[in-house]
């Protein structure tokens, strides 16, 4: 077979087709568009909208490190989804309408709210005491279900206590995942359904089905679909549960674009249960991300009992320790700039080590991993593309190459890899697969730094190439980074 434009040589080997590229065909082809595309290459034409939901834990206290997990790969998700072309609106879901948020409002008409402290995590103290006492007195419950009850019928003083508690917790969660780089577009309250009786005309189609059983609760039997746990609606009081609010904020989402959900693995019955009851109205049914949980190697967490680990603990002793790293490293540079590269590497650091493993495996967060400067992790990456970005500073202003050199296997190597990445983008955003992107900017980052130990640039005899080659890195870098939210940082 006779090669042409970038393949060099065409072999039938073993009962396949293998193609060899010409690296030096398309090497500065390759090298010009990166340079002209900027910080947009690697990126998709446009292409349809989604809403995206992620996060939306309870306002009954600060985000642990498994909303963490949730956050990151719904934030990564809606960058990558957005870079390949698709219009994203970000939605963080409030449950305002749970018991939670009810035994809150009991525990702060009951023991006040300690003030000095950052609101999420002053309303857990009280979460976690006001649980103590309902476990102690089972009467009290009913003040707590009476509390549901005035609340879903919108009682003016009862709904002021319930939005006042659910703002104060949720502006101290907004506060954490903002220091993630981590936004929302838009929160959209459980109650809203309630209120435009949303909910209600659910609930009429819902009976109208042959599915819909009514004894001392409202349900859905979903055994003619595989489903043993029927589905309940209402409880014995009348009141709604969470899962038929949720019914009619789907049906909503899914008029604004195509659904994609962020759900725990503690959901998956859940969103199996939504899923079937939303094609028995004849509705469209969400995509699920089904993550598994992430733990620290000292074991899990429970927010109802107190014994957890913060997304604020979790991000506080990570700058911590990135600073101690940064000082050992750049011991003369001043105190801001240590500061400074300390909270940029440890966020990132977090993001990173949750991004990087798929969804669907567990994840145990360990420091050695998380902040590894020499061999994976944000860290390198980042180190990577600073080192990229001093060598261009030292080069200063650089004619154009014109003509391609001899390609060492390092440069192949790297060129492979800048031109794989729009590629990887596609695959990622179609496939809702985001810590490919993570796994790429770990190869990319090591295929610079081999190919930095092995070939000179500034006073090489290819030097105006191999400045192209660095710049082509540092651009692709970046736009890997911002993917992953991470800060790209020129000197460390």
């Amino acid at each position: 077979m006779k090669p042409r434009g970038y393949v060099r040589e065409a072999r039938a080997e073993k009962g396949y087709i293998n193609f060899y590229l010409d690296y030096s065909a398309f090497a500065l082809p390759l090298l010009r568009e990166i340079k002209a595309r900027g910080g947009d290459y690697g990126g998709g034409e446009a292409r349809g909208k989604i809403v995206l939901e992620h996060t939306s834990a309870n306002p009954d206290g600060p985000l642990h490190i498994g909303h963490g997990r949730n956050a990151i790969i719904g934030d990564t998700l809606a960058r990558v989804m957005r870079f390949a072309g698709h219009e994203v609106e970000v939605q963080y879901y409030v449950n305002d309408m749970g018991r939670q948020l009810a035994i809150v409002v009991w525990g702060l008409r009951r023991l006040g709210l300690e003030k000095g402290k950052k609101e999420d995590h002053a309303i857990a103290e009280v979460y976690i005491k006001a649980n103590r006492l309902l476990e102690e007195d089972e009467v009290l419950e009913e003040e707590v279900a009476r509390l549901m009850r005035e609340y879903e019928a919108g009682g003016p003083e009862t709904v002021k206590e319930f939005e006042t508690a659910a703002r104060g917790c949720l502006k101290g969660m907004v506060a954490t995942l903002e220091r993630l780089e981590i936004r929302h577009d838009r929160q959209v309250w459980e109650s809203t359904f309630v209120r435009n009786s949303s909910v209600e005309k659910v609930l009429g189609r819902l009976k109208a089905t042959k599915y819909a059983k009514e004894g001392e609760v409202l349900y859905i039997d979903l055994k003619d679909f595989g489903i043993e746990k029927e589905l309940i609606l209402t409880r014995k009081d009348g009141t709604y549960l969470y899962t038929t609010r949720d019914i009619a904020y789907h049906i909503w989402k899914s008029t604004r674009g195509r659904v994609v959900d962020v759900w725990g693995a503690d959901h998956k019955l859940v969103a199996e249960q939504l899923r079937t009851t939303l094609r028995i109205l004849g509705e469209t049914v969400p995509e699920f991300i089904i993550y598994e949980f992430i733990t620290l190697p000292e074991g899990s967490m429970s927010t109802r009992r107190g014994v957890f680990v913060s997304l604020d603990e979790l991000v506080g002793e990570s700058v911590e320790r990135a600073l101690s790293e940064v000082r050992k490293r750049r011991p003369e540079a001043d105190d801001a700039f240590q500061r400074r590269v300390a909270e940029k590497v440890g966020t990132g650091a977090v993001r990173y080590n949750i991004i990087r493993v798929a969804p669907e495996k567990g994840l145990t967060f360990r420091w050695e991993e998380a902040l590894d400067f020499d061999r994976q992790g944000a860290p390198f990456i980042q180190y990577a593309y600073a080192r990229a970005c001093r060598i261009l500073e030292k080069a200063g202003k650089e004619e154009e190459p014109t003509a391609t050199p001899p390609l060492s296997k390092d440069e192949e190597r790297l060129l492979k890899l800048l031109g794989k990445f729009p590629l990887v983008v596609e695959e990622a955003a179609e496939a809702r697969k985001p810590y490919q992107v993570a796994a790429y900017a770990q190869e990319l980052a090591m295929a610079f730094h081999r190919f930095y130990m092995y070939e000179p640039v500034l006073k090489a005899r290819e030097r105006a190439f191999r400045l192209d080659l660095v710049l082509a890195t540092k651009i692709t870098l970046h736009n890997a980074l911002l993917l992953l939210g991470i800060e790209p940082l020129e000197a460390m």
